[in-house]
């Protein structure tokens, strides 16, 4: 190796300077023909692996690969021609404003170059590059200048450094902007010499050659950065993204995309046309109509005119996609014409946004809005007849009392279902807006609650039988009592609506102290023998508006919003819920609350010390 270099320094010796710099000249004019090549090439359109961003994103080492092969080459020639141990480019940085030495360097590790940064205001580097004239470094171990910027911990023995001028000629070739980038560093002369104005003359006029060449390397490494950051910005969208070229021909798809379409990963879509990959007849459609729109805006304009004109409301572009499990997805679709500095139209964009859960919460409202109306008829019918048949009997001859007081009973209950639904709703709007249920903590006997439940739930069928199931008989926990009745009342109600008959149990248990739990816990369960739970069911238990999706769920009725507010009511306790059930064999509903409530037991402690002293 140290012969191959020998040889190469001799011949290098044996040059003339007209000569050198004629032949690195055409070494830099071919690095400039690659450049310009490899930058070409990082234009086109990803064109292997799976055809999309990432694909390209996999490209992009090797354009970087070239620009470091060519760099290198670059300084390797210049510390030769000059017969200098290292040589490195310094190229000042936009965002901090300091010389920040790039790699490739030659004589010097990545480290050093990592490592090799000051301000423009200071060093040998500094002052070359603020007054863009060259100078020579005769003795580093000595110059103040060189112990600014720490040459020493490079083995720098002796410099010459040169400005990076970028020019810009008219049309006559004379310079009319000039600008300085950067320096380019030559460090420690072979053989033990010293640089001469001979050398600085040379590399001034390798300089002016090879800035070109650096600057647009610079440049180009920039740009590509950029091109990444953004590639895997778009690789990282949730939402999908297609880009449609003006022959109909995909030109970019994230992964969003591939995955809503469901394309195969070693699949390339790109440069194919967009109907013939995506294979969905109502997407095409929309696409179509987006690209004639784009190709022909005059048009487009001219119908969107006479739209407004007739009122006509262009209905929101969206598409269903069902995926392997046969789960339904909506998607939005937006287009807009992409186009290059020169308003020249590059293609068209295609923005797929998931919309599903929106449109599942709209039809879930439309439909609540419609059973809360029944809901509310319901209790209202009975209550109205029977009162309209008590004043009709103005004397009270055509009732016995019993029956007279049945009728009041009836209307009682029907007030208090009525109640209920009412204040289910009331409680659902505070939680909306984060009000919170109001609780009026208290020692409440739990078995007695669940008995007050029984009596009343027990007038609404005759075909269930209501048990309770308590270890210990009675006990109790920091409760409100309306709200402990509110959530059996919903839990025994449901137990009731969703099973044709048998057994309705209210389970409780008084549980001991544990680590979540160190006042004791109350274990409270409804289990009923109905129509139960799906697996998918069971995982949405107790979001707002849910119901079963079986039907014989649905032809139940109900508005969805009991188990959810049961779910919140439990929270308010500082309790869990969660449910237990097998498709056609039942549901057990459980909830767990602490004996006392946190804040509840901390505000006792305090009061029994105020006592206490």
């Amino acid at each position: 190796m140290n012969k191959d270099r020998q040889k190469k320094d001799e011949r290098f010796q044996s040059m003339s300077y007209e000569d050198e710099i004629s032949h690195l000249k055409q070494e830099i004019e071919r690095l400039r023909s690659e450049l310009s090549e490899a930058r070409g090439r990082t234009v086109e359109p990803a064109s292997n692996g799976s055809g999309g961003a990432s694909a390209e994103a996999a490209d992009l080492p090797g354009s970087f690969a070239e620009y470091d092969i060519a760099l290198k080459r670059l300084v390797q020639r210049t510390a030769m021609i000059v017969q200098a141990e290292k040589c490195v480019i310094m190229v000042r940085d936009k965002e901090t404003g300091d010389l920040q030495a790039r790699s490739p360097a030659w004589g010097m590790t990545d480290e050093q170059v990592f490592g090799y940064r000051i301000p423009v205001e200071n060093g040998f580097s500094g002052e070359v590059f603020r007054a863009s004239q060259s100078q020579i470094l005769v003795n580093a171990i000595h110059d103040r200048r060189a112990a600014e910027e720490n040459l020493q911990a490079y083995g720098v023995r002796n410099s010459v450094t040169v400005p990076l001028l970028v020019e810009k000629h008219d049309e006559n070739n004379r310079v009319v902007e000039q600008s300085t980038i950067g320096v380019l560093h030559c460090f420690n002369k072979r053989f033990g010499g010293e640089f001469v104005d001979e050398d600085v003359r040379l590399l001034e006029r390798l300089a002016r050659n090879a800035a070109a060449v650096i600057s647009n390397a610079i440049m180009y490494q920039e740009v590509m950065e950029e091109k990444q950051k953004l590639v895997q910005t778009l690789e990282s969208l949730a939402s999908g993204l297609i880009l449609v070229n003006q022959k109909g021909n995909i030109a970019q798809i994230n992964a969003s995309a591939r995955k809503m379409f469901h394309l195969d990963a070693s699949a390339n879509p790109v440069d194919k046309p967009y109907a013939e990959i995506l294979q969905h007849e109502a997407c095409s459609q929309i696409m179509r109509r987006a690209i004639d729109d784009c190709l022909n805006p005059e048009a487009a304009a001219k119908r969107l005119e006479q739209e407004l004109h007739d009122g006509v409301q262009r209905p929101v572009e969206e598409i269903t996609i069902v995926n392997e499990d046969e789960d339904a997805f909506i998607y939005q679709v937006l287009s807009a014409g992409v186009r290059d500095a020169a308003s020249n139209l590059i293609g068209t964009v295609f923005i797929f946004n998931d919309i599903t859960a929106i449109r599942h919460v709209e039809r879930m409202k439309t439909e609540f809005v419609s059973i809360v109306s029944h809901e509310l008829r319901t209790p209202l019918t009975p209550i109205k007849g029977f009162v309209r048949t008590l004043l009709d009997d103005e004397n009270e001859e055509w009732y016995a009392r019993e029956d007279r007081r049945e009728f009041y009973i009836i209307i009682e209950q029907q007030v208090d279902r009525l109640n209920r639904l009412i204040s289910d709703l009331l409680n659902v709007a505070r939680i909306e807006r984060g009000a919170g249920i109001e609780m009026n903590w208290q020692q409440v006997n739990i078995r007695n609650a669940a008995n007050s439940v029984i009596e009343t739930q027990e007038a609404r069928s005759d075909k269930h039988t209501l048990t309770i199931d308590f270890e210990p008989d009675t006990f109790e926990a920091e409760s409100d009592p309306d709200i402990i009745q509110n959530i059996l009342h919903n839990l025994v109600s449901n137990a009731i609506k969703y099973s044709e008959g048998g057994e309705v149990r209210i389970i409780g248990r008084l549980e001991e102290p544990a680590e979540e739990y160190p006042d004791g816990s109350v274990l409270m369960g409804v289990k009923d023998n109905g129509i139960g739970l799906s697996e998918g069911d069971v995982k949405k238990i107790g979001e707002k508006f849910f119901r079963s999706s079986n039907k014989q769920a649905r032809a139940v009725g109900g508005t969805g919003l009991g188990l959810f507010l049961v779910k919140s009511l439990v929270a308010a306790h500082h309790g869990v819920m969660w449910v237990e059930s097998e498709l056609g064999k039942g549901s057990t509903f459980w909830f767990r609350l602490p004996a006392k409530q946190p804040k509840q037991a901390e505000e006792n402690t305090e009061n029994k010390d105020v006592s206490a002293s």
